[in-house]
């Protein structure tokens, strides 16, 4: 058996979630390049379990070891190991102007600027709503990505279980769209944006506190030129929220906005979202930006199943979750889904791990 497949198989054993060759060579290629566990998460763009997996299958083998500071090291073995397979260190190319997501957020800097004003006392991100808040950056590069695909201008705009990011406020606050609204389970974010909307004589938008395990009334269906969500990441989950987003699209053409990892969600687990997309709701992908979305770790970071499961006890040092941004687009005979959401759809399964 190639070895490569052999370690997989192991790490597949101590992890619980499926992995393959092309995993473990890019831990490999990680490692190279970094001893932090969180760091090599990130590069190799794997589900924690799956990373945890095989970092401690690379160390039960010999060919890893943890040192006195936490690094992870590969051995001689380790290093010989790669050198026979040919793998080399990671690289990145992303362009350090723009992040990587092709959209510069300085080219409003008016509007970079007011963001991080209103913003300054936002309410934190807390675990009871399972959130973890993007940088600053990337919700305004989201409005202006909006913009750049004429999803903004004009737009009647629905956000729909994602406003620990403030997406709904900064639509809000490019004064660009016809209509906006902001729909959340959390009060505090719902206060926090009608209270700006006010101050600043904001009367095209308002903030409502919606519990999406609930249906949509008929007022909200078909009413809608685009949605914006962040959904959870099982597949039942994930159905829900965007099926319920796509229900309020008024016609075909209408835009679709979401984040989806590959912290949470394996390759696996993307082909049956792409699926549902595709089959089950009649939408096309238009756009994946991978690592559009950069997220500040979150305070409850050491409460979660990924600090638990980590080969380490340290805490990440910087940004290390980030998540792809999807656009799609409602085709002719695109399917509405406006049912009521059991609470078993939120269930941790054995990919996710930050709740």
């Amino acid at each position: 058996m190639n070895i490569l497949v052999e370690l997989a198989t192991r790490a597949k054993e101590i992890g619980g979630v499926r992995v393959y060759k092309k995993s473990v060579e890019r831990v490999f290629s990680a490692l190279l390049r970094s001893g932090d566990f969180w760091e090599i998460v990130d590069m190799a763009d794997l589900p924690v379990p799956a990373a945890s997996g095989i970092v401690r299958t690379l160390i039960e083998r010999g060919y890893a070891f943890i040192d006195d500071e936490e690094n992870i090291r590969l051995s001689q073995k380790g290093l010989d190991l790669v050198r026979e397979l040919g793998i080399e260190p990671y690289v990145e190319y992303v362009c350090q102007a723009c992040e990587g997501r092709g959209i510069p957020f300085y080219t409003d800097i008016d509007f970079y600027r007011e963001f991080l004003q209103v913003t300054k006392d936002r309410p934190r991100a807390i675990r009871d709503y399972d959130q973890g808040s993007v940088t600053p950056e990337t919700t305004v590069s989201r409005v202006l990505f909006m913009d750049s695909r004429g999803d903004l201008r004009n737009k009647d705009i629905l956000v729909l279980g994602a406003e620990d990011d403030l997406t709904g406020l900064a639509v809000a606050l490019s004064r660009k769209a016809r209509s906006v609204l902001v729909i959340d389970i959390d009060k505090r974010l719902i206060e926090f944006d009608n209270r700006i909307f006010k101050e600043l004589g904001i009367d095209n938008a308002e903030a409502k506190v919606w519990d999406l395990r609930n249906p949509f009334p008929e007022e909200v269906l078909g009413r809608y030129d685009v949605f914006v969500s962040d959904p959870p990441e099982t597949l039942p989950a994930f159905r829900a929220f965007i099926g319920r987003g796509i229900a309020t699209l008024r016609e075909e053409g209408g835009v679709g906005y979401f984040g989806l990892t590959l912290r949470d969600s394996s390759v696996f687990r993307w082909r049956d979202f792409q699926v549902s997309l595709t089959t089950e709701f009649g939408v096309a992908i238009t756009d994946i930006v991978q690592d559009f979305n950069a997220y500040i770790t979150w305070d409850y970071h050491p409460e979660t199943k990924a600090a638990e499961i980590a080969p380490v006890r340290r805490n990440p040092k910087g940004v290390w979750y980030r998540s792809a941004w999807y656009r799609v687009e409602a085709l002719p005979g695109f399917k509405r889904w406006n049912e009521p959401i059991g609470d078993e759809v939120f269930y941790l399964d054995e990919e996710g791990s930050t709740t």
